[in-house]
């Protein structure tokens, strides 16, 4: 009953749904995934003979009810909720240790949802609802899309990081991605900011690799006695056929030494950079080479 309530609901605030204009045309399903979940939507507004299909935009309030078909506003979701699918939406290992700080069952705000579109109007929709020591923020996350008089799910899974982390949908050649990056800064000197990749497999978003797109670490040089240096990496990442390029590019300089500006310090020592590749092989990633960044620190 409670199911046919929520349908109900969704069928009505889904009437007025935005139609985005800037890309209405969907190319053919066989460079896009295959829905697990489908829910009806409210058929769009159209001129007679328009046969073009809509890509339409839903708040992440209305993809949290397709999500989880049974959840509806005001009376929170419960630890043993599950997913369209039928699969635990909190149970699972990469939530454990995390408490709702709000208690169960867990009412959601607006604020603690988030949801970026990417290509073909595919979009990543995040819910921060549970709370770890370390400060991480963590939840279900699902790859959707709203087109004409359905709305679409592809896969869900979840997601443990800070709460500025931005997931966003990626197309790899036939694959989709949804790529998560955030930052690990103990401190200034030794700061990392890494992408998370999940594959699409089965209904289900699987984390499939990690990477560092950047990195920053001041270490005692080796070669100059008495000074620091510091290890710098930036990466260019490239999506195509069968994985993620990733160009690796690490930058060693002697840093400024404080007090005494005669010491021969402040001075770029080699840049070095390096191309490998996360390819894909059934529902993980491997590299074909370790990160430049474990090659090159501590060598100067």
């Amino acid at each position: 009953m409670m199911y046919r309530y929520a349908l109900l609901s969704l069928l009505g605030f889904t009437a007025c749904v935005e139609q985005n204009a800037v890309n209405p045309e969907v190319p053919a399903r066989k460079t896009l995934p295959v829905s697990v979940c489908t829910t009806p939507l409210t058929p769009p507004a159209r001129q007679p003979g328009d046969e073009r299909v809509l890509v339409r935009n839903l708040d992440p309030e209305q993809w949290l009810q397709i999500v989880v078909p049974k959840y509806a506003p005001g009376d929170g979701l419960s630890p043993t909720a599950t997913d369209c699918t039928g699969r635990y939406v909190f149970a699972n290992e990469t939530l454990r240790y995390g408490v709702s700080t709000r208690g169960w069952p867990r009412v959601v705000d607006a604020n603690e949802l988030d949801a970026r579109t990417g290509p073909k109007g595919l979009t990543s929709v995040r819910l921060n609802a549970i709370s770890f020591d370390n400060g991480d923020i963590g939840g279900p996350i699902a790859l959707v899309r709203a087109l004409d008089d359905r709305a679409e799910v592809y896969g869900v899974g979840s997601f443990r990081g800070p709460l500025d982390a931005k997931l966003e949908p990626v197309r790899m050649g036939n694959e989709t991605l949804v790529v998560a990056e955030y930052k690990r800064c103990p401190d200034i000197t030794n700061c990392r900011r890494i992408a998370d990749f999940f594959l699409l497999r089965r209904g289900r978003l699987l984390l499939a690799a990690t990477a560092d797109v950047e990195r920053v670490l001041r270490v005692p040089s080796r070669t100059e006695r008495g000074l620091f240096a510091e290890y710098r990496m930036t990466t260019d990442v490239t999506y195509q056929a069968g994985g993620v390029r990733l160009l690796e590019q690490v930058k060693v300089k002697i840093i400024p030494y404080p007090n005494e500006p005669e010491r021969d310090s402040d001075r770029v020592l080699r840049t070095v950079e390096f191309s490998r590749l996360l390819r894909v092989d059934r529902d993980a990633m491997f590299a074909t080479n370790e990160s430049l960044w474990e090659r090159v620190v501590g060598q100067d």
